[in-house]
């Protein structure tokens, strides 16, 4: 699969299989094409070459959530949660109770009736996780969703995700710049190289057995060599990047 806007090839060459139930993870360095397979997978954006091949629906069994939090200011934080349940037509009360539920897993229970403008920036950045993940029956595509949040919602709200995950038997794709999150939640990550034309450099299976608790998994043996593996393969693409041999040369 090759995926470009007009110009070279942002990524080229890319083969990913994410089997049903698996809960995959892809770093690699910025600009290497992460969000644009994650556009691609959702139906967002059309490949340049290749096919994208889903077992399911998209628009009918598929959640996406990006980095922008994208609130209706006109509605408040329960109305906004409960919005992709409302158009799933889940009666209202059932939608309120539901988002009123994952405001109290992000530390905003008593919130519900606040507009986003009278909440702080922290307190907005972890709603498109829980607004997305309740309206996926099939597969969810997530984009760095708990970057903005602090070390103890993200990891309460990380440990949510992996308990809906094996509850619903849900196929999940996530992006993610944070090493330690990738390794805590998936079952397998995928490396990319640097763009334009960017590959897949390596594919590597997390051997902690399910049900998983975030915590406890950094604990595992299997944890720390990944992580080195992980971290050196980043290195290593970093130093063959063109901008640092361009400054070398410099």
């Amino acid at each position: 699969m090759s995926v470009g806007f007009g110009g070279p090839p942002i990524i080229e060459g890319i083969d990913l299989d994410v089997r049903a139930g698996q809960f995959a993870s892809l770093i690699g360095p910025s600009g290497s094409g992460k969000t644009s397979i994650l556009r691609v997978a959702t139906g967002l954006l059309e490949p340049l070459r290749g096919t994208v091949e889903l077992g399911v629906s998209r628009c009918r069994t598929s959640a996406s959530c990006f980095q922008d939090d994208a609130l209706l200011p006109w509605r408040t934080a329960r109305q906004n949660v409960a919005l992709g349940l409302r158009i799933r037509d889940l009666p209202p009360a059932e939608a309120d109770a539901r988002a009123d539920h994952w405001l109290s897993k992000l530390g905003l229970a008593g919130y519900g009736d606040r507009f986003p403008g009278q909440l702080s920036g922290g307190q907005r950045s972890g709603w498109p996780s829980p607004r997305c993940w309740p309206c996926a029956r099939s597969c969810c595509c997530m984009d760095e969703p708990f970057a903005a949040l602090d070390a103890i919602v993200r990891t309460r709200i990380t440990q949510e995700l992996l308990d809906w995950v094996e509850r619903e038997h849900l196929t999940v794709l996530l992006v993610t710049h944070d090493l330690e999150e990738a390794i805590s939640a998936s079952d397998t990550v995928a490396v990319l190289g640097h763009g334009p034309r960017a590959t897949m450099r390596a594919r590597h299976a997390v051997d902690i057995p399910r049900p998983r608790d975030v915590l406890e998994a950094r604990r595992h043996p299997a944890f720390g060599p990944l992580l080195r593996t992980l971290w050196d393969d980043l290195t290593e693409e970093a130093a063959s990047s063109p901008a640092t041999a361009d400054g070398a040369a410099r």
